[in-house]
């Protein structure tokens, strides 16, 4: 019930699951994707290996196609590939980190602590 009435409120971010983010669109009225600027699916390998690409394209197809999509994969099976030719995506773009690749000695990696009550407003912060 809460999940609900969080998501008839139009959240500014949504973080889920494909198979719970496809069951709130059919279920709740009000609920809708069509302000979406940026989709993120992360382990789209398992995703696809775990038969959420059904799921997938009915999420998409839900929000405009002026979207950014963006998959991110440590591998690259042929499910994932032909899910970028299907139209789901618009002039997809395959960028690789192979090991022949150095990584910027720029780059830097953290974690922030919060309390519970207040990971929101550090979210919109970063």
């Amino acid at each position: 019930e809460k999940q609900f009435s969080l998501l008839a409120g139009h959240p500014d971010v949504i973080v889920a699951t494909p198979g719970r983010l496809s069951h709130h669109l059919s279920e709740i009225p009000d609920f809708h994707l069509r302000q979406c600027e940026v989709v993120v699916f992360d382990e789209a390998d398992r995703l696809f290996e775990m038969g959420f690409a059904m799921q997938l394209r009915q999420i998409c197809s839900k929000m405009p196609e002026s979207r950014q999509t963006m998959l991110f994969s440590a591998t690259m099976p042929r499910a994932l590939v032909e899910f970028t030719k299907t139209g789901m995506m618009h002039d997809p773009t395959v960028v690789r980190l192979d090991s022949e690749v150095q990584v910027s000695d720029e780059l830097r990696i953290g974690f922030v602590t919060c309390r519970s009550a207040e990971k929101d407003a550090v979210l919109l912060h970063l």
